[in-house]
């Protein structure tokens, strides 16, 4: 048994897989001819058991992100629009606000894409291309919003005030 056991040795050769019939009684004694899966069989199980674990990353993914997210920012977008109707008489807050609220707008309908996408089984090509366009939409808007804020956001002594009226309203 403790010759068996030692792992220093060529386990190959002790299941005569290497041609040598020196070392054993060999793996074809113990599985009967024919009991062995074909690789067909093997590669159509590795196939089933990748596809159970695609379908359960996308379920987690339709739970957990996608629908999170869309209610998440359906939220901002609603203390968005609050934001905006009090701030819109100044001009720079009110662009950074309607930029904000586009983005938000199109955040969710990037977010319901996905869950389309996500959530039924055979997925959906065209949710995908929805999801992508609506997060270029969304990145598009955001990015003007963002770099317009920063010039208050960012200077030296901002004016809290002039902060508050860009930021979604608690």
């Amino acid at each position: 048994v403790k010759e068996d056991c030692d792992f220093n040795k060529d386990w190959l050769a002790l299941l005569k897989i290497t041609g040598t019939d020196d070392a054993g009684p060999g793996w074809k004694t113990f599985v009967p001819a024919g009991a062995a899966p074909t690789v067909e069989t093997v590669q159509k199980v590795d196939a089933l058991r990748t596809a159970d674990r695609n379908r359960a990353f996308d379920l987690t993914q339709c739970v957990v992100a996608d629908v999170t997210n869309a209610a998440a920012y359906i939220v901002r977008a609603i203390l968005q629009i609050r934001s905006a109707a009090s701030a819109c008489p100044e001009p720079k807050a009110c662009a950074i606000n309607i930029m904000n609220i586009i983005s938000s707008f199109a955040w969710i309908s990037q977010f319901t894409s996905l869950a389309v996408s996500d959530c039924w089984d055979k997925g959906s090509q065209k949710a995908l291309c929805a999801a992508d366009i609506s997060d270029m939409v969304a990145a598009v808007t955001n990015g003007p919003a963002a770099g317009i804020a920063t010039t208050s956001d960012c200077a030296d002594m901002p004016d809290p005030l002039e902060e508050e009226k860009h930021l979604p309203m608690d």
